[in-house]
Order: C-alpha cells, then sequence, then structure tokens
C-alpha cells in the first residue's frame, strides 16, 4: 500500500497575520519562518490526527482490497484514510497486461458522512479483483474539512497557533506541548 498527495492544500488553517499576532510580530522580517513553521504545525497535526485539514487530493495504490483491517462488515465496507471524505473521485483496478479499467460507481455507495469515509458495495456487487500482483487498485479521492480555514474546526486550527508559537519558542523542538496534545485528542484515531 502507498498513499501519495497529488494536489496539496491551497492554503493554510492559520493565516500568517493569525500567526503574527499570536507571535507579537509586527514586521515582516520573519515572514518566511512563520509560514514555514505553520506549514511543520499543520503537518504534525495532521500526522498526529490522521485527517486532512484543508481539501487535499490523495491516491492510494493497493495490491488487494483486505489487509490493515480496512474491510468490515463481510468485506462490503472499505474504510478510507485521511478523514473526513469529501469525493471520491475514481476506483481503478488494473488488469494482467497494466491496462486500467474504472470500476463502475453504481457499484458501489460513497459514504462521506462516516468518520473515516468509506465505499459500500451495493447488494450483489463484489469488490473486483486486480490482474497484476503489485499497485493493482488506485484509489483517488479528495478529503479534508474544506477549502477554506474558517471549515477547519476551531480546536485544530487553535492546535496549530499553539504549536507555530512552540516551534518558534523552540527553534523546532519535536516535543509536542500539553496544550496542544489536548485539543487534538478528540480528533485521534480511536484503536480497538
Amino acid at each position: 500500500m502507498s498513499l501519495t498527495l497529488l494536489d496539496p492544500p491551497t492554503t493554510e488553517p492559520v493565516s500568517l497575520s493569525e500567526a503574527r499576532d499570536r507571535l507579537r510580530v509586527t514586521d515582516a522580517s520573519q515572514d518566511d519562518a512563520i509560514n514555514h513553521w505553520i506549514q511543520t504545525a499543520r503537518a504534525r497535526v495532521e500526522r498526529d490526527t490522521g485527517r486532512a485539514l484543508i481539501a487535499q487530493t490523495w491516491l492510494e495504490r493497493r495490491d488487494v482490497w483486505w489487509g490493515e483491517g480496512r474491510l468490515s462488515a463481510f468485506g462490503t465496507r472499505f474504510r478510507l484514510l485521511k478523514p473526513p471524505l469529501i469525493a471520491l473521485e475514481a476506483v481503478t483496478v488494473y488488469g494482467l497486461d497494466d491496462a486500467p479499467s474504472e470500476i463502475d460507481p453504481a457499484a458501489f455507495f460513497v459514504d462521506t458522512l462516516s468518520d473515516p469515509g468509506r465505499l459500500v458495495l451495493r447488494p450483489g456487487q463484489s469488490w473486483p479483483l486486480p490482474g497484476r500482483a503489485a499497485a493493482g487498485i488506485g484509489i483517488r479521492f479528495r478529503c479534508g474539512y474544506g477549502d477554506q480555514p474558517g471549515d477547519v474546526p476551531a480546536p485544530l486550527r487553535e492546535a496549530i497557533l499553539q504549536l507555530t508559537v512552540h516551534l518558534a519558542e523552540t527553534n523546532g523542538a519535536s516535543a509536542l506541548p500539553p496544550g496542544v496534545a489536548a485539543l487534538i485528542a478528540p480528533y485521534r484515531p480511536v484503536m480497538l
């Protein structure tokens, strides 16, 4: 399994001016560093929560449908990575000759309301098996809370601001401050 970012976010959940205000910086002399800290903080929050914050497009390549506990309900539901799911763009299966064929969207329902989002087979349907042994399935999907910073939940935006300040004050120390950990805790995946 591999996961490739195709279209990264076009903006950050926290603006440069918001970070400047929090850092009490009044001029543009540190803008490059502040932008870097914001991006680093967003990436850390996304990594620690397993979520996409601002809309982005990913491609997951798989050898088979099963594995990693992603199939459920007798193999009829497939959970996608990087919640929240905005939309499924395409599911492609590759044949023995490496020829791609898209799965008919009528074969499954795209559940964007579940967390994480999932593909649910319709009655009488089954997951098409790939012909090639490696990377025979490609799932292209769009995920995130939305295109605008205001679409991201306030606790996650606050976590990014606090982590940005922490990065500025500690010159990039990797330990997660307790306040940030508490803000992102409700958004972390639950492991059973």
